[in-house]
């Protein structure tokens, strides 16, 4: 409500005087039933938010610290309860709808932010011209279809939402940038890291631009012939053992809803007989169970500017059907299913 970033909890300090008399609370150390209390706590919490705890002694008092962030473009629940603290009196949040809407207004688009020092030289020319194909194929029968091959790559790159009034975003960069302008973006990492495990162990990072990128991964992964005989047919079918599309469709999601802020690499590991993909933060609107048949339509982006951008160059669609087509690619091939069971509170880990 205060427009800070931060909050913090300190123990250890007099309520009223704010003296320094210590403590003699253990976070750590306590427990809530059979459960660590900060598993128990962060497990409790939706969406995750990375708080950070900091044990420290002051003048010689022993004191807890707890950093925590300002609940941002939705409320923070508690066993799907969110709060509001007057003071010292803790009460239900729901009581207070001017102080809801004020959260659900309050998102920070990290995806659209502008780079002041950086310009159009910081981009790739090979990634602007490939983007612009792809944005002709998205736009085909568009009364300005005629007319893009005729624009200015500045006036191009705002018509597809990667610039902002002719001001390179973090989009630009992520998207489109050269690799040497990820510096632009730090602390924020995009990186895409390929690993093999296997009875072999290599592995091979991705920069940006991740227009391009996103295709060397998928070189690198071995997708070989595989041959199997479906049920009640005494004829194999032969087929590669990933679907191309399914891949992607997985890396561009692992780009999409990225949580930049978590300073994270995505990271793609090559298995015997799966790919994991794994991106930082929560799943931001629902679960992935939500979106298997389709029926669900996101109302909401962690990160919006690039999912947009991202739609332009057809590298997602934003109707929520990704998911859909990775299943359904699956179950025609007679594959498992796409599995991200073993997502947490801050990682996305989806199994193929």
């Amino acid at each position: 409500m205060h427009n800070k970033p931060l909050g913090y909890i300190v123990f250890g300090i007099d309520d009223k005087t704010h003296a320094v008399q210590g403590t003699s609370f253990r976070f750590q150390k306590r427990k809530e039933g059979n459960s660590e209390l900060e598993l128990w706590i962060r497990r409790l919490l939706t969406p995750s938010i990375k708080f950070e705890f900091f044990p420290c002694v002051y003048e010689g008092h022993y004191l807890e610290v707890f950093k925590i962030p300002a609940a941002v473009g939705e409320p923070t629940h508690f066993k799907n309860t969110p709060y509001i603290r007057f003071g010292s009196s803790l009460t239900e949040l729901r009581k207070y709808p001017q102080y809801i809407k004020a959260i659900y207004n309050s998102q920070d688009d990290w995806s659209a932010k502008i780079i002041e020092n950086a310009t159009i030289k910081d981009l790739d020319r090979e990634a602007i011209s490939l983007a612009r194909e792809k944005f002709k194929e998205k736009m085909t029968g568009k009364p300005f279809f005629d007319d893009i091959d005729y624009w200015s790559d500045e006036t191009f790159l705002d018509k597809a939402k990667i610039t902002l009034n002719g001001k390179i975003t973090n989009t630009a960069i992520i998207l489109l940038g050269k690799p040497e302008s990820s510096h632009y973006i730090l602390p924020s990492v995009a990186q895409i890291t390929w690993k093999l495990d296997t009875e072999e162990k290599a592995y091979e990072h991705f920069e940006i631009p991740f227009l391009i990128s996103v295709n060397d991964v998928l070189k690198q992964i071995r997708n070989v012939k595989y041959k199997f005989f479906p049920s009640n047919q005494l004829i194999a079918v032969e087929v590669q053992k990933y679907d191309p599309e399914v891949i992607l469709e997985a890396l561009n999601n692992t780009i999409a809803h990225q949580n930049y802020s978590y300073f994270s690499r995505i990271i793609v590991t090559e298995q015997t007989g799966k790919l994991i993909f794994s991106n930082a933060g929560n799943f931001f609107e629902g679960s992935a169970e939500d979106y298997t048949t389709g029926n669900k339509t996101p109302q909401r982006y962690r990160n919006r500017w690039l999912a947009d951008a991202m739609v332009t160059l057809k590298m997602i669609d934003s109707m929520g059907y990704g998911i859909h087509k990775m299943y359904k690619s699956q179950m025609q091939r007679f594959f498992p299913l796409p599995d991200y069971s073993k997502s947490t509170m801050d990682e996305v880990v989806l199994e193929i």
